[in-house]
């Protein structure tokens, strides 16, 4: 069962869609404001004539097995897909599982992904450690080389995979112009939007196929559940969803309930992280201890004039730095933090520290690091919402402790 969605819905504020996108209220048992949570495993038939009719595909909207379909699953998929303006959007497990599905839908041995090397760490280890055992292949290649996707493409080329902005250091990659070339190369265009989210950005209204998000970061929003979604045309997520639930992929109710809570307060989340990233690294930029500052709001970054054209109401809330220095600054910085915690994720409510070269791209080959930008002086900072002079004045305090 694939969550559709209606196309008058798409010209609702992102703000409104993530408040009651999905919703149906006209079903809601006892005219209930919030959606039930649907626990149950499986679902009964009322005779053996819609047991048989459901086989035979005649009852698409019927419910028969929670692997299948859910309805709390349902409603937060119709959600996510009204947000980013697809016909259709699947959730999973994980953020991984929708990435390996999304791929393994279109891709069988022989087949080849080409990557932007700028991408997190653990999509490169789906390409080259797992669907490699498939026989898939995936071939990775820099900025400049995007707009040559026809001429890098092969026969056995299917999918264009990128991030905007990309993790870990926010690097901007042009929404139009990868549609553009995929389109020229005959490719399907994926993009990874978690950093963004579609309350800052859209690239399916850019021409891009389909959009793939780590639903456990902003989408869910709290640090509290891991799911992930792909969000496309109704013909690419039917596909998608056949591979999820094959593989045990799909999202449980539980954690669906909890994914659509955390979107209802999606717009001001991102918003207020944004700020607070965009103060962060107007700070930061001005720092001693502070080699550089990656972040796409700040004018003399690289990617800023693209970003101002592609994202709106903000540029999101992950700064990345290099420290002046390395390894040994590093730990030093990481142990004397008094509010900021150290862990390997982001887009919750709070501001969280990482060190790329021990969390996403732990193990990676010093050729695949400088591809990615990462060395031992870069720091990721996961910006959250609290009050920005808090964050601001631990990290300057942990600085000085450098």
């Amino acid at each position: 069962m694939a969550a559709e969605i209606p196309t008058e819905a798409v010209q609702q504020s992102p703000a409104t869609i993530a408040v009651h996108g999905g919703e149906r209220p006209e079903e809601q048992p006892f005219g209930a404001v919030v959606s039930p949570v649907f626990h149950s495993s499986t679902f009964s038939f009322q005779s053996f004539d819609e047991m048989r009719r459901y086989a035979r595909g005649e009852l698409p909207e019927a419910y028969f097995y929670s692997r299948y379909a859910n309805p709390t699953v349902t409603e937060v998929e119709r959600k996510i897909a009204e947000l980013e303006g697809a016909e259709a959007c699947v959730v999973t497990a994980s953020g991984s599982a929708a990435t390996f599905c999304a791929l393994a839908a279109v891709c069988e041995s022989g087949d080849e992904v080409v990557a932007c090397d700028s991408i997190y760490g653990g999509t490169v280890k789906i390409l080259t450690k797992l669907l490699s055992k498939f026989g898939v292949q995936g071939r990775f290649i820099s900025l400049a080389e995007v707009s040559r996707l026809t001429g890098i493409a092969g026969e056995r080329t299917r999918v264009f995979w990128f991030e905007t902005p990309a993790n870990p250091i926010n690097r901007i990659v042009d929404l139009d112009q990868v549609a553009e070339a995929a389109r020229r190369a005959d490719l399907l265009s994926i993009v990874d939007n978690t950093f963004a989210t579609p309350i800052l950005q859209k690239p399916i209204a850019h021409g891009i196929d389909a959009v793939m998000h780590s639903a456990t970061k902003y989408l869910g929003g709290h640090s509290d559940l891991t799911a992930g979604a792909v969000a496309g045309t109704k013909a690419f997520v039917d596909r998608v969803r056949q591979m999820a639930v094959l593989v045990g992929a799909t999202l449980d109710p539980a954690a669906a309930y909890l994914l659509s809570r955390g979107i209802r307060t999606l717009d001001l989340r991102v918003r207020a992280a944004s700020e607070n990233a965009m103060k962060l690294a107007q700070t930061l930029r001005r720092h001693a201890k502070v080699a550089r500052v990656y972040y796409p709001g700040l004018e003399d970054d690289p990617g800023h004039e693209l970003a101002k054209q592609q994202m709106r109401g903000g540029f999101g809330g992950i700064v990345a730095i290099d420290l002046v220095g390395g390894e040994c600054e590093a730990e030093r910085l990481f142990n004397s933090f008094r509010l900021i915690r150290t862990a390997p994720s982001l887009g919750g409510v709070e501001t969280l520290v990482s060190y790329p070269l021990y969390s996403s791209h732990s193990g990676f080959s010093e050729e695949r690091l400088r591809a990615a930008g990462v060395s031992s002086a870069t720091v990721r900072f996961a910006v959250g919402i609290e009050s920005a002079n808090d964050i601001i004045a631990d990290i300057t305090q942990a600085l000085e402790k450098i």
